[in-house]
């Protein structure tokens, strides 16, 4: 499985790699240890998500001990390892509060979805063998399931996109570094 079945041709998307000289057991276990505390833009940026949550009364979990997997607001919806994890879901990420629950749905049902008001959003972190160790790209994407609510996102994408680069630029530094040292120490 990959985003392709899951959200194709998605409105918004980023992408970043790098490379890990470590095997791809290594990679695996750094990127599903790493915890937020551990990525201190991650932390911080996460925290001011959901600091208007906070400030109108309800009470979101600590993020510092959790991992970035566990924190990030879409669940994980595929995984093979050590090859691929998939998180997917709908969101309303550009209101204040987040906007109501969504239903947690499987790859299928999520491709199908097309209520009106939702974003289909999702992030992928896929590792593959290379000659100086493992390529560990991230890759997250987003669709709009109307004009509206593309309009509506746009403004909160053009204003979180630098953030969520930024952030999937750290979890790949932080996890490459765990994985090459965990080789080491060996």
């Amino acid at each position: 499985m990959d985003l392709d079945d899951v959200i194709p041709g998605p409105h918004y998307r980023i992408c970043h790699s790098r490379v890990a000289r470590a095997p791809l057991p290594a990679v695996w276990d750094a990127l599903h240890r790493v915890t937020m505390s551990a990525l201190p833009l991650g932390h911080a940026l996460e925290g001011m998500r959901v600091l208007p949550a906070r400030l109108s009364g309800k009470k979101p979990g600590p993020l510092a001990g959790r991992s970035f997997l566990d924190v990030t607001p879409i669940p994980v919806l595929f995984s093979e390892r050590p090859h691929v994890v998939i998180s997917a879901g709908l969101s309303q990420a550009w209101r204040l509060l987040g906007g109501p629950v969504p239903p947690h749905l499987d790859a299928a049902a999520l491709r199908a979805w097309s209520e009106p008001g939702w974003i289909k959003a999702g992030m992928e972190f896929r590792l593959e063998p290379v000659p100086a160790g493992t390529l560990l790209s991230t890759e997250t994407r987003v669709l709009a399931t109307d004009p509206k609510t593309r309009r509506a996102f746009a403004a909160y994408w053009y204003v979180i996109r630098p953030g969520s680069s930024a952030i999937r630029r750290e979890v790949l530094k932080v996890v490459a570094r765990r994985a090459e040292s965990s080789i080491k120490a060996r």
